[in-house]
């Protein structure tokens, strides 16, 4: 859209408006009051000013896939642990699946959390990697046990 021709006009600079507030054509409303220039922030680059959004940080999946693993190891160690005197090749089965999850959960958790650290604030969920990586260890040290019950049972 072009502009009425006027004595003296020149085409606007790119970003900004062909008309600026105080050279208003008369009866016209301005709906919207942009900012002429963007606030600099205070990071400054190679004589740039970097402009960077504060996003809400996004929840770590590893930490979250750690928990799960960890809350599933400690869940099937309890079986594990009572039908390992009992049934040894049951609780050999048990004794596989919370070895299983229990180790994925610590090597989940780990990462996890240097990955929440290496983040500076863009990744959270550090609480839910520890719960997770505490979890591993309880599903590992109880996976142990009912290993040497069903080892002792054979």
């Amino acid at each position: 859209m072009q502009p009425p021709p006027q004595q003296g006009w020149q085409q606007p600079a790119y970003g900004q408006h062909p008309y600026p507030p105080q050279q208003m054509p008369p009866g016209y409303q301005y709906a919207v009051q942009w900012p002429m220039f963007a606030a600099p922030a205070p990071a400054m680059v190679d004589g740039f000013m970097l402009l960077q959004p504060r996003l809400k940080p996004i929840p770590s999946g590893p930490a979250i896939g750690s928990l799960v693993a960890g809350i599933g190891g400690t869940i099937a160690a309890v079986p594990g642990l009572i039908s390992a005197a009992f049934n040894p090749w049951a609780g050999l089965t048990f004794f596989m699946l919370s070895a299983l999850l229990g180790v994925g959960s610590i090597m989940l958790g780990s990462y996890a959390r240097r990955q929440i650290g290496a983040a500076g604030g863009g990744v959270s969920g550090r609480g839910v990697a520890l719960s997770g990586l505490i979890l591993g260890i309880i599903a590992t040290s109880m996976a142990g046990l009912t290993g040497l019950i069903t080892l002792v049972a054979i």
